[in-house]
């Protein structure tokens, strides 16, 4: 009686001290649930706000003043109107005509550190005093333009940036010049340039009264 008293105290005893696959499932279900809540926590501490994302650090200057950015530097040298330009088209040389003006801007640029080449994906573009912002055109062939260039570390590379632009947009009117976009997809506070062209009063009355019938791009290559 006292041997089988005590055997079945401790079957009841080793029964009550058993974990069951549901009680190892509870647990494990606890440690994920908190490592979870950890990761969300932690992402939204280094997520920056909507408002934030993609946005530029912006260093702003004038026409033929030198303007430098951690990325690069670069200084607008002149600016030009035109009502045609040529280009090449299958290796021939034509003339190509606006209802607006071609706005011819000269730049100059160099890099710290890494060489750098325009792309198509974030052009340089124009500003206006309203908020639009224009492409270079699609117009003339891109290796005649400052896109054909590779800035190096500690060298100027100069080129042209052609856009095709409304005259009554031109008061007021900047040059925004940034760096293609990284291997990063959102590069937040990326570097830019807003370089003011310098166009009114008397020097936008001057540059449209002068505004050449035909500007040629393929004789400066």
């Amino acid at each position: 009686m006292i041997v089988a008293t005590d055997a079945g105290a401790r079957r009841r005893s080793t029964g009550k001290n058993r974990t069951g696959p549901g009680a190892v499932r509870r647990v494990v279900g606890i440690v994920v649930g908190l490592a979870l809540a950890a990761a969300a926590v932690y992402a939204q501490t280094f997520t920056l706000p909507f408002e934030q994302r993609g946005s530029a650090l912006t260093t702003k200057g004038s026409a033929g003043e030198l303007v430098e950015t951690n990325r690069f530097s670069v200084k607008v040298t002149s600016v030009t109107a035109a009502h045609a330009v040529d280009t090449k088209d299958l290796g021939k040389v034509v003339k190509v005509e606006t209802s607006n003006l071609f706005l011819l801007v000269n730049v100059i640029a160099t890099t710290p550190k890494e060489p750098m080449q325009l792309g198509t994906l974030q052009p340089p573009v124009l500003l206006t005093a309203d908020g639009r912002r224009y492409k270079p055109t699609d117009k003339v062939d891109e290796s005649l333009t400052m896109f054909n260039k590779i800035v190096q570390p500690g060298l100027w590379s100069s080129g042209v940036l052609v856009f095709e632009v409304p005259e009554e947009a031109l008061p007021g009117i900047s040059l925004v010049f940034s760096p293609p976009p990284g291997a990063i997809v959102v590069d937040s506070f990326a570097p830019e340039a807003e370089i003011d062209l310098g166009l009114s009063g008397a020097a936008l009355t001057r540059l449209t009264s002068q505004a050449e019938e035909l500007h040629s791009l393929v004789d400066k290559t």
